[in-house]
């Protein structure tokens, strides 16, 4: 019997059945090049975006030493203390950084920073954590849903959503936040700008029955 595959109207491409039965259903991949979501086994390792044929890894990278190469995973990327990666295209489903990177990196879930260096490399996650020991200086905006702040860090941030600073924590740097809490023992020196979320707009209110009469009369 013949595979079948279908494709969800949310653009999620199922896996295929030769059994005539629907499978269980795996994880969603989601490709960053070309917007396109699939679905792949809960075991496995890596796969090919069907929309524009891109490796995708599923597993975790680990780098130790310098490196280059890009990495496209949806587990976890641990940037060594000793380790260092340069590369425009990094896309992780969540980061451990110890150790320096250049680029763009962005991640699904959560990036943690535990660096004692400069940060050259651009960041844009669902939400960032500056670890208790960690002291950076970034010279690219910090970008997240959610941002807290335990250690040190110099540098610019955009927040989307809550900006925490706690206790012991120390930021400096220009703040663009939808909203930003200073716990006690906590120091923020830098510009702050508040955006809250826009106000929905007012929904249209149908004319009462006797105006559209009216008006169809006319």
């Amino acid at each position: 019997m013949a595979a079948t595959a279908g494709v969800r109207a949310s653009g999620i491409t199922e896996l295929p059945s030769f059994t005539g039965k629907k499978l269980e259903a795996g994880k969603p991949v989601h490709c960053l090049k070309c917007g396109r979501t699939h679905q792949v086994s809960q075991k496995a390792q890596s796969t090919i975006c069907p929309g524009c044929y891109a490796p995708i890894e599923l597993i975790e990278v680990n780098i130790t030493a310098h490196s280059s190469r890009a990495v496209d995973t949806r587990g976890l990327l641990k940037i060594g203390a000793k380790g260092s990666l340069a590369n425009p295209w990094i896309v992780c489903g969540s980061a451990r950084i110890e150790g320096a990177f250049s680029g763009h990196l962005r991640c699904e879930g959560e990036v943690r920073l535990n660096m004692q260096k400069p940060c050259t490399g651009r960041i844009t996650a669902d939400s960032i954590l500056v670890e208790k020991r960690a002291t950076i200086e970034c010279s690219q905006p910090l970008e997240a849903d959610h941002i807290t702040i335990q250690g040190t860090l110099r540098g610019p941030i955009h927040c989307n959503g809550i900006l925490q600073i706690l206790s012991g924590g120390s930021l400096e740097g220009p703040v663009t936040s939808r909203a930003m809490v200073v716990e006690k023992g906590g120091i923020h020196f830098g510009e702050c700008r508040i955006q809250p979320p826009a106000a929905p707009e007012p929904a249209l209110e149908a004319a009462p029955p006797e105006e559209i009469s009216a008006a169809g009369q006319a």
